[in-house]
């Protein structure tokens, strides 16, 4: 079956395309239209898949409330028949289809998807049964976006950084927040101020940060508590846009149950259209590199040279990435040393937060050298705690941490060649200028003035 799966009307408008089993590709319309987080009907992605492979079967879409105009929509682009799917569910089976699992818990826990904002449940005969559900706008999702706005930054795509500061702060305000604010019991919150009216705008401050990421993760850690012993089963299938919290995500691993918990990298809205199209056919997957494919034709033993000499390097190599993250195909890449930071601070528009930490990468054969991992990830989702004898170093001495192994062949050269030049620990960044999308195609580095 050749089955399209979208995202779009609300933010990350993205499609995937699945075939007999095979996801053929997926990305955000953002990396085509050059329109940071395009909400618009994904025109351009469809193109580019349609152009690529071939025609579809079934468009399969998760949100009710626009489905008319979707139908409106996907009308204009192909003949495919129309499929409405729950929201939660395709959120859940973007994360489910990324393994062997023929039973599993399953958590979603975004703003809002439809009329909810978390859903426990269980998957189980190619099913996903909801067991619990919290009604918008009962919302932890909600509560930490009006936490984002309140610290400054833009809801919806600041809670990185929220959760980046929350590192700096001491969570002092925790017992207000469950005393006026969020109402904890046993598998459950009630939040006790309506957040969607916000709680105003204002500036950066390092507690409130703190305290909002501790009660975050309070809660997420209760309710994945509840669900374990509720379902009894040991793995945990995770998403929302919330699972990109991955100083969250570590405690998940840390300190509940589960053997094993499955992310998707693409676990906002924009994963969601994966999941869509799985719902109808669940397909095998084999990593986040869905996207377009192009090279810049830098060889490794150029890029590894100039990273070596101090050089910060733009990576197009293959596929892009599917998700907000970049992995090593669209990514910026230097050694961590001060004056390059400061430089790369400069490229990226960070001089006025430079307090921002950046993400290491390292081989996988030389990660436990350098760090205590919790859980192995090539997709930035969960933190590492830092070694004493790594050259890499940050405030709070945790890293998202993304290590590299041979399957990406192009990247685990290069750190080959920094290691025996003593750099086996290397920066990686989004490959973007500031307020710009991920770079798609070698035309769009225009956009960045030192590479222009």
């Amino acid at each position: 079956m050749k089955i399209l799966g979208i995202s779009c009307y609300h933010h990350d408008s993205a499609a995937s395309s699945i075939k007999d089993g095979f996801i053929q590709g997926a990305a955000h319309e953002e990396r085509f239209t050059r329109r940071k987080y395009d909400s618009r009907f994904p025109f351009k992605t469809i193109e580019w898949l349609r152009d690529t492979y071939e025609e579809w079967e079934v468009a399969a879409f998760y949100e009710s409330t626009t489905y008319k105009q979707f139908k409106s929509d996907i009308k204009k682009v192909t003949k495919a028949e129309p499929v409405l799917v729950d929201h939660h569910s395709a959120h859940a089976m973007s994360s489910i289809l990324m393994t062997d699992w023929e039973d599993c818990a399953v958590m979603v826990i975004d703003t809002v998807g439809g009329k909810f904002s978390t859903s426990l449940g269980v998957y189980e005969n190619g099913k996903i049964t909801w067991i619990k559900r919290f009604r918008y706008p009962n919302s932890i999702g909600l509560f930490y976006s009006a936490a984002t706005r309140l610290l400054g930054f833009k809801p919806l795509s600041g809670e990185s950084q929220v959760m980046a500061a929350a590192g700096y702060g001491s969570p002092k305000w925790v017992d207000f927040i469950k005393q006026k604010l969020i109402n904890i019991q046993d598998g459950d919150y009630t939040l006790l101020h309506d957040f969607s009216r916000g709680v105003g705008a204002g500036v950066l401050d390092w507690d409130i940060a703190a305290s909002v990421q501790s009660v975050f993760t309070d809660i997420v850690l209760n309710l994945a508590n509840w669900l374990f012993n509720e379902t009894g089963k040991t793995n945990l299938a995770y998403s929302g846009g919330c699972a990109l919290n991955c100083v969250t995500n570590t405690h998940l691993m840390r300190y509940t149950l589960f053997d094993d918990i499955a992310i998707q990298p693409a676990s906002g809205d924009a994963g969601a259209s994966l999941g869509a199209a799985a719902l109808i056919e669940r397909p095998l997957w084999e990593s986040a590199f869905l996207g377009y494919e192009d090279y810049d034709h830098i060889s490794a033993d150029e890029a590894a040279d100039k990273i070596i000499k101090g050089d910060i390097i733009p990576i197009i190599h293959g596929r892009a990435e599917f998700g907000p993250r970049a992995l090593g195909n669209r990514s910026l890449l230097c050694a961590p040393i001060n004056g390059t930071i400061n430089r790369l601070n400069k490229i990226k528009g960070r001089e006025n937060d430079s307090w921002r930490p950046y993400a290491p990468i390292v081989q996988d054969k030389e990660a436990n050298d350098f760090f205590t991992i919790y859980k192995n990830c090539p997709n930035m989702l969960f933190v590492a705690d830092i070694n004493e004898n790594s050259n890499f170093k940050t405030y709070d001495k945790t890293a998202r941490l993304q290590h590299v192994t041979g399957s990406q062949a192009y990247l685990y050269k290069i750190l080959e060649i920094t290691r025996q030049y003593g750099f086996p620990i290397l920066i990686n960044t989004s490959l973007n200028a500031k307020g710009m999308p991920i770079v798609n195609k070698k035309e769009d580095l225009n956009e960045i003035q030192l590479f222009n």
